[in-house]
């Protein structure tokens, strides 16, 4: 069911707007009632709404305040104004503060029902981008968990017994000195960091964080990066970033600017521009490639 709350300081427009809309029909439930902004932003917050309905000029706060106060408990919940504020700047502001849509009373029934409906709409609308996200988020998780990230040739060695016999005795001295190291010693640290970014690459992650995670710092971690892989940091998470986006990419389900934020860039341009340089072709022309 869709919660809605109706906020009005007449209490005949409260009883109009609970009995002449049809709300079963649009599987809605009115789960609360407020005559003034105070009341009405407390209902809010305690039943958490996702359709409010109120007026906005109230005595006990400004409507545009309200707006603000709403929004900052409940984000994602979408408010119809219905007022017989006559003001074409205050509607803008309004609805730039995050009203969904303002109504002018009286306002006929079928007027308020489509408002409701197409606010039902954008409610549904993201709820499924989320599930969709969830699911991407998981099939991403699915990937990276299928499969061990190494770099063949910046393993350590293995003893005879194929255990790694000197992880231990060389992590505390990586970890605690950064001058005089030995070549095996630089390979065992860089792995490590390339485990590090093979799993946590969708993460906003950057030098310093990685080098934090290891316990050396930034200088020293880049040197070693660019020594033993001929790479800079950026570069690797890149690559690794583009690798994942691939694999996603044979998927027809997902969109692209999914996929994008899935594997860690915000900027869709910017992925859609790094993905061309690393592999030849978009990634409408690589997924594409895939069907």
């Amino acid at each position: 069911m869709i919660k809605v709350v109706i906020i009005d300081d007449e209490e005949i427009i409260r009883e109009g707007l609970r009995k002449i809309i049809d709300w079963n029909s649009m599987n809605c439930e009115i789960i609360g009632e407020a005559e003034d902004g105070e009341d009405g932003l407390e209902l809010i917050n305690s039943l958490q709404p996702d359709i409010i309905i109120t007026d906005i000029r109230m005595s006990s706060k400004s409507g545009l305040e309200m707006i603000s106060e709403i929004k900052s408990i409940k984000e994602d919940c979408r408010i119809i104004i219905l007022t017989g504020f006559r003001d074409f700047e205050y509607a803008q502001e309004a609805i730039r503060l995050g009203a969904f849509r303002y109504l002018l009373k009286p306002s006929k029934v079928d007027e308020i029902t489509q408002a409701v409906k197409d606010a039902i709409k954008e409610i549904k609308k993201v709820k499924e981008r989320k599930e969709h996200y969830k699911l991407l988020v998981k099939r991403a998780n699915e990937i990276q968990g299928s499969r061990k990230y190494y770099l063949q040739d910046l393993l350590v060695p293995n003893d005879n017994n194929g255990n790694d016999s000197n992880a231990n005795s060389d992590e505390t001295s990586i970890t605690r000195n950064e001058t005089g190291e030995t070549s095996k010693n630089s390979k065992y640290l860089v792995n490590r960091a390339l485990i590090y970014l093979r799993e946590n690459y969708s993460k906003n992650i950057n030098l310093k964080t990685l080098s934090e995670e290891l316990y050396i710092s930034t200088w020293y971690l880049s040197k070693l990066l660019k020594k033993e892989t001929g790479n800079n940091f950026i570069d690797i998470l890149n690559t690794i970033r583009v690798e994942e986006a691939k694999k996603l990419l044979s998927d027809p389900k997902y969109k692209i600017y999914e996929i994008a934020e899935v594997v860690g860039f915000s900027d869709v341009t910017y992925f859609y521009r790094l993905f061309k340089k690393l592999t030849g072709m978009t990634p409408m022309e690589y997924k594409n490639s895939m069907l």
